[in-house]
């Protein structure tokens, strides 16, 4: 099977050599399919048995509340996984996946990941923990938005938001991977209340900013 380059960048590959992947891909009875934009992948409330791997385009994770409005959780980029947690749970689906642009996605199948194959392949063991070590690292990402969210005021949602990046990306200049609708959708408040106190910070002189590009002073 021929597969994307951005495969390779999977973190369930990790110790994987990229001419060993194809072979993997079909031991795993992994299946391409192609969704056009605002095409939707997953729906709410879903049972699954497998999951995703975005090898081109752009998807986005999506929480609608009581009164139908939909809340951007994540976008999932080319080498990222989705719905892993919910298929590993065995619990259905509390979110939608919608394409954001034209998308590929590589499905796997999670009972050809955990049982061993007829060919006593020696994949299963490093996909295990690798596979281990992505749902770490997802639960770590939610505990830190979670601390941006419990904050009092969106002043410090934002101001928390922005040094968490600053740590992450080992500069006061950060890049915030979204725009601003998605900045609001992220930190669950309204774009223009958003918009609202970025400007005050920036005539505070505790930011500079030029659309996602931001600096802390």
């Amino acid at each position: 099977m021929q597969y994307p380059a951005a495969l390779s960048t999977c973190p369930l590959f990790d110790s994987i050599l990229p001419d060993e992947l194809s072979g993997l891909l079909s031991c795993l009875n992994a299946r391409r399919h192609t969704y056009q934009k605002h095409e939707i992948l997953i729906h709410a409330g879903e049972p699954l048995q497998r999951f995703g791997i975005v090898s081109a385009g752009r998807l986005a994770i999506l929480k609608q509340d009581h009164t139908g409005r939909s809340a951007i959780l994540s976008d999932i980029m080319p080498g990222e996984l989705f719905a892993e947690a919910f298929v590993c749970g065995e619990m259905p689906c509390s979110v939608s996946v919608e394409a954001c642009e034209k998308s590929e996605v590589f499905w796997v199948e999670y009972t050809h990941l955990m049982s061993p194959c007829d060919k006593n392949c020696k994949f299963h063991r490093q996909l295990t923990l690798n596979l281990i070590r992505i749902l770490a690292r997802r639960n770590v990402f939610l505990t830190g938005r979670l601390e941006h969210l419990t904050q009092r005021t969106l002043r410090e949602k934002v101001q928390s938001y922005l040094e968490e990046l600053s740590q992450k990306q080992g500069s006061p200049s950060v890049t915030v991977p979204f725009d601003r609708q998605r900045m609001a959708d992220y930190l669950a408040c309204d774009r223009s209340a958003l918009s609202y106190v970025l400007s005050q910070l920036k005539k505070e002189g505790l930011i500079r900013y030029h659309k996602n590009q931001f600096t802390l002073l």
